[in-house]
């Protein structure tokens, strides 16, 4: 089987045709993500002028991260669904979906941050529990809505190559298992092990120096869906001729051990109190 035939990506080698193929595979979620890409380029501008702090940190920084984590997640998520033709309700129904439920998840980061308080795990009023009880919601609904569409790689046939569907296929669970990451971190009523929400942390990422961070193990989690698509195809793409696709197929599943191993062993370490950067003391 030929790239050309189960890979639409042949003779994507610009910018231009990148998001022709983009726009083909899901305009909705497509345009989704033009839209969060520009609510990111607002936050980096609301940053340059507002000074304003919530727990040590710029009001904007937050949503500079989801801003750029959900363009990436959308963009992902609209290359991926374009291998699904059938049924085209199901597609509709997460392109739709995801789209409403990021767009939510938008609306209210930037509510609060013009607000100058905190989006997650705020109960200082009524509002703001409500605030935070519509994102959970939307969580909710997004994870469905990807746990449908792992379903849907697992029932119905594609031409892709079994390495690479099978990047899909862990690449989504990767992402699923991030959300249960999520959903403890949401009963545990924040993120930090061994000391609270806000103190010293890394550059940008603001990963606690100090204490144990459950948002590393969930980010690794939530980007494995990109991790582990890349994986499966630059496997199938430069090794299945050379190995065939069973090695090829057993090496990412390897990969993929490890992966998760590594996002356990940080859940397992923030659960511990003990800050990431001991690992490089």
């Amino acid at each position: 089987m030929t790239s050309r035939r189960w890979d639409r990506t042949a003779g994507v080698d610009t910018p231009v045709s990148l998001w022709s193929e983009l726009t083909r595979r899901s305009p909705v979620l497509a345009g989704t993500a033009v839209f969060h890409l520009m609510m990111l380029l607002v936050a980096v501008g609301l940053f340059a002028f507002d000074p304003r702090e919530v727990m040590g940190i710029n009001v904007w920084i937050k949503p500079m991260k989801f801003m750029a984590s959900i363009t990436i997640y959308l963009v992902t998520v609209a290359w991926l669904i374009g291998y699904i033709e059938r049924p085209r309700w199901s597609v509709r129904t997460i392109a739709w979906g995801i789209s409403v439920c990021m767009v939510v998840e938008t609306t209210m980061l930037f509510l609060q941050a013009g607000r100058g308080v905190r989006s997650h795990f705020n109960d200082a009023s009524s509002f703001d529990a409500t605030i935070f009880g519509i994102m959970g919601i939307g969580v909710i609904i997004d994870t469905l809505l990807m746990l449908l569409m792992l379903i849907l790689f697992f029932r119905h046939r594609t031409k892709l190559p079994g390495t690479y569907l099978w990047g899909i296929r862990l690449g989504i669970l990767m992402f699923l298992a991030g959300g249960i990451v999520g959903g403890w971190i949401s009963s545990h009523g924040g993120h930090t092990v061994g000391a609270i929400d806000g103190g010293p942390g890394l550059p940008l990422l603001n990963w606690s120096v100090n204490a144990g961070d459950l948002r590393i193990a969930h980010a690794l989690g939530l980007h494995g869906l990109q991790v582990m698509p890349i994986a499966g195809y630059l496997l199938s793409k430069r090794l299945d001729s050379r190995f065939g696709p069973v090695a090829t197929t057993t090496m990412l599943v390897t990969f993929s051990v490890l992966y998760g191993a590594t996002m356990l062993g940080m859940f397992l370490q923030a659960m511990a109190g003990v800050s990431i950067v001991t690992l490089w003391q």
